[in-house]
């Protein structure tokens, strides 16, 4: 267990209690809205719109979270998002929504922990609690997430992604080079 309490990113409390322990390193899970207590101190949970579908759309969709006063949209992308090219698809058309319904979308892919760095880069926000140690890996042959289960575009995907967060890329190249399996281990 991490020493700060902080654990893998789930959608929501309930979907990290569900998820359990980490089979790769033992690590708990955390909720999005624990995250957002702590990221965002000023906006209280009831701001917090989770998977409610948006009035002012024409179509019907449901982002993670949404929060009216910051004019911020939340999503959690997990591993699904990386492997058919049609949800690829479809979060690239959801995101053009809304930014066109005035929003700032911040997506999350599973693979990033929101550690202080990462929340600095996504939020714009200084946290002075330690948050997720990125020196852990958030992939892991024993959960099915490593590059080897995503499509194609999932690939292109990803690596742009870890583009953005280099710590974290190392830190997942190294423990997936060190788990030494040439077809679940596979690396972008």
């Amino acid at each position: 267990m991490q020493p700060n309490g902080w654990g893998f990113l789930r959608e929501t409390r309930q979907a990290a209690i569900k998820a359990g322990i980490d089979k790769d390193t033992g690590l708990h899970r955390t909720g999005m809205e624990d995250y957002l207590a702590v990221i965002f101190l000023e906006i209280p949970p009831s701001e917090w719109f989770h998977d409610k579908t948006i009035e002012r759309s024409s179509r019907r969709i449901r982002p993670d979270y949404r929060c009216e006063r910051l004019k911020l949209m939340i999503e959690f992308d997990g591993v699904q998002h990386y492997q058919k090219p049609e949800r690829i698809k479809a979060d690239v058309e959801n995101q053009r929504l809304y930014e066109e319904l005035g929003y700032k979308v911040v997506r999350i892919p599973y693979f990033i922990q929101l550690s202080n760095d990462v929340v600095r880069q996504m939020f714009g926000r200084v946290i002075s609690e330690p948050l997720f140690d990125d020196r852990i890996p958030s992939m892991g042959i024993k959960e099915g997430n490593t590059p080897a289960y995503c499509c194609p575009a999932g690939l292109k995907r990803m690596a742009k992604e870890f583009h953005c967060y280099p710590s974290q890329y190392q830190t997942n190249l190294e423990a997936l080079i060190a788990a030494d399996d040439e077809y679940l281990g596979t690396v972008v």
